[in-house]
């Protein structure tokens, strides 16, 4: 699935242009950790793994652009518990001070 990024967001619509699904992720330490607060998927979108699909693409995007993460949102911080080849990007504690 293809989705569009906006400052500090990725998004997707329907064929009607109503949001279907996003993720959030506002910056913090000078733009160098991006705090994911948010991930929608709109019911008739659900159980197809497109929240996953949102939260990798984050991922991938902090990996090319040398940021880390902190997962606050329930299902990002559940995403990071199920997939430790992620961890790389998560936040340390010395650096979640803004």
């Amino acid at each position: 699935m293809e989705f569009t990024r906006k400052a500090h967001r990725f998004y997707f619509n329907d064929e009607t242009g109503k949001l279907a699904g996003e993720i959030t992720f506002p910056a913090i330490n000078d733009d160098q950790t991006w705090v994911i607060e948010h991930t929608f998927v709109r019911d008739d979108y659900g159980h197809q793994g497109i929240a996953g699909q949102l939260t990798r693409a984050v991922i991938e995007a902090a990996r090319a652009e040398g940021k880390h993460i902190q997962p606050l949102c329930t299902y990002a911080k559940a995403y990071f518990d199920r997939h430790p080849e992620a961890a790389d990007v998560l936040v340390t504690s010395s650096q979640s001070k803004e």
